[in-house]
């Protein structure tokens, strides 16, 4: 898989909504890129951070939502790319 095929997919794999395949496929990509690792474990920290909310701040969710269709247009910006010491993903 390509980063951005799991950018794509990464949401349903959290969520449990993906097939068997497609999980174990950007499980395995995930394992071996950097930058997919990073965005995983940051959307697990909201995914949790969100369920400790009771209601979800509105505001907030937009954000993320513009951020995650940011992320599948465009990929991460380079300057988060540069500062986080990544180089191209895979």
């Amino acid at each position: 898989m390509t980063c951005r095929e799991v950018a794509r997919a990464l949401q349903a794999c959290l969520d449990g909504e993906a097939d068997e395949v497609t999980a174990r496929r950007v499980a395995t990509h995930v394992e071996d890129c950097r930058r997919c690792g990073l965005e995983t474990a940051v959307y697990r920290e909201i995914k949790n951070s969100l369920a400790r909310q009771e209601v979800p701040d509105e505001k907030a969710m937009a954000r993320l939502r513009d951020f995650g269709s940011a992320l599948l247009t465009a990929g991460p910006p380079e300057a988060y790319d540069e500062a986080a010491g990544l180089g191209g993903g895979r």
